[in-house]
């Protein structure tokens, strides 16, 4: 293994100042790490102190590799801006995780500098493919140093064992990259042939292209395609973007739809909103607004039909609430917004009280769709059938494990494709309806109460239960309509039950 000798290291360091590499990247080329860069302890170390100097004395010019990125100068810029934002925005989490984006061209201005250093300082090569093993990352180093004050300037700790929830993105570009790039790419593929041109064509000034580019040319090319003047910048980077983000939290419990006119999620048909609001709006919404969403997403074990109603346990549903600014949620902030939502609007109602959610939790939301049993209950009306034949009714209490075929219902073709499917109706009860159970659903007074009953029945999920009623002009068999032998519809339906542990 080939050993560095101080006289080669105050070489290295004479001829990276010489072309315009500020003191922090000459320290990484040597592979030192250090967040307070003390290049004096450094020189004094190999003895070559005459190299040394003090940082303020190189804030006016761009290095000529991380083009300022290192730079106490644009340092002080990033961080300013940085804390701006969190400030704008107004994030609780107490941590964060900064992600650093640089521009392209420091990668090969990196690859200049090597191809040149052996060609100049005499060294040998093989102490050059060394010292190209210790360069330390722009974005390592920067973070070594920036992290620190940042932590300071924006009240947060940076969490560096684990990603933090709470994401601080930073964009540095530089307005003489494209140009730099492009140089190289057009040189290069004037050597190249046809396939190669039509590889690296399509979006010419990328990350990948540029890897691909430098991982292809030898040292030599590279002297030949550039002169170590020509990188020089006049220019420092700058910050194009800082984005501020935290990961999405999840909120659920289970809900009442108690309106048959309410659609679960915003429903539009071409562009025109068809009902006022939904369950999701109801629900959602003024979860969003407390924790300061940017969005949401409504998820939920299945859906009802705006006409169906969902009675007694509920429906289990979870908002996911996508980058939100309050993320110290309490319990008594959640008890707080699930009396805030019942007392809101009587067409909904949370019946078990808000609860932050895990991966879990999520995952058997996710799965119970699959597994779960449903009961509902449907107030049927049917021809041919009365309280004198009894038995004929009757006969559906003795049914159990049915299984039944439904292709795709009609009034959903438009949005599910044609596909027939098996599921099992479990077990079935029905009953000749009550007058008033009549008179509370058709909110008029029943003259006769013969034709019609009540079908409280157990399903798997899936099923469809107003085609297993009335068979959907033979869609579903069997169906209600082959087991009385006449005509069967469905006049109202409730979910009565989900057979799901949650939350």
């Amino acid at each position: 293994m080939n050993i560095i000798s101080t006289k080669e290291e105050e070489t290295v360091l004479r001829f990276l100042k010489s072309h315009g590499c500020c003191l922090r990247c000459r320290l990484r080329f040597m592979g030192c790490r250090t967040t307070q860069c003390n290049f004096s302890e450094f020189a004094a170390r190999a003895d070559h102190t005459d190299v040394s100097d003090n940082i303020s004395s190189e804030q006016e010019t761009p290095c000529v590799v991380c083009l300022g990125i290192l730079q106490d100068k644009i340092q002080e810029t990033v961080i300013a801006k940085i804390a701006d934002k969190v400030e704008q925005n107004d994030y609780d989490c107490g941590t964060f995780t900064c992600a650093l984006t640089i521009p392209v061209s420091i990668r090969l201005r990196e690859h200049i500098l090597y191809a040149y250093m052996s060609k100049e300082t005499n060294i040998d090569e093989s102490i050059v493919s060394v010292l190209r093993t210790k360069l330390q990352n722009v974005k390592d180093v920067w973070k070594l140093f920036t992290i620190p004050k940042l932590e300071q300037a924006i009240r947060k700790r940076a969490d560096l064992s684990m990603p933090s929830p709470f994401l601080v993105e930073v964009f540095l570009e530089h307005d003489d990259d494209k140009t730099i790039f492009n140089e190289l790419m057009d040189k290069h593929k004037g050597c190249s042939n046809k396939q190669r041109r039509s590889k690296h064509n399509d979006n010419k000034f990328s990350r990948k292209n540029i890897e691909t580019l430098l991982s292809e040319m030898t040292d030599e090319q590279l002297r030949q395609r550039f002169a170590l003047s020509q990188i020089a910048s006049r220019t420092f980077v700058r910050v194009d973007t800082v984005l501020c983000s935290h990961s999405s939290i999840f909120i659920g419990g289970r809900y009442n739809k108690l309106s048959r006119e309410l659609s679960q999620t915003p429903w539009f048909v071409n562009g025109e909103k068809k009902v006022e609001t939904s369950v999701q709006d109801l629900l959602c919404n003024p979860i969003a607004e407390a924790v300061k969403a940017e969005s949401i997403k409504f998820l939920s074990s299945g859906r009802e039909d705006v006409d169906v109603r969902n009675v007694y346990d509920g429906r289990p549903f979870a908002a996911e609430l996508l980058n939100p600014r309050m993320t110290n949620i309490t319990g008594e902030l959640l008890t707080c917004l699930a009396t805030t939502i019942n007392q809101s609007t009587k067409q909904v109602k949370i019946t078990s009280g808000l609860k932050i959610l895990s991966k879990f939790d999520l995952k058997k939301l996710k799965e119970g769709e699959n597994v779960k049993t449903k009961f509902y209950r449907a107030l049927c009306v049917c021809r041919g059938v009365s309280s004198d034949s009894l038995p004929r009714l009757e006969n559906l209490n003795k049914l159990k494990d049915v299984k039944i075929v439904q292709r795709t219902p009609v009034r959903v073709l438009h949005r599910r494709p044609l596909s027939p499917r098996t599921r099992v109706v479990y077990e079935m009860r029905a009953r000749w309806a009550k007058r008033h159970e009549l008179e509370e659903l058709l909110h008029t007074a029943a003259e006769s109460a013969d034709t019609f009953f009540v079908l409280d029945v157990k399903t798997q999920a899936g099923t469809y239960v107003k085609e297993f009623v009335h068979g959907d002009f033979g869609r579903t068999k069997p169906s209600l309509r082959n087991f009385l032998n006449t005509e069967v519809d469905i006049i109202a339906l409730d979910v009565t039950g989900i057979n799901l542990k949650w939350p």
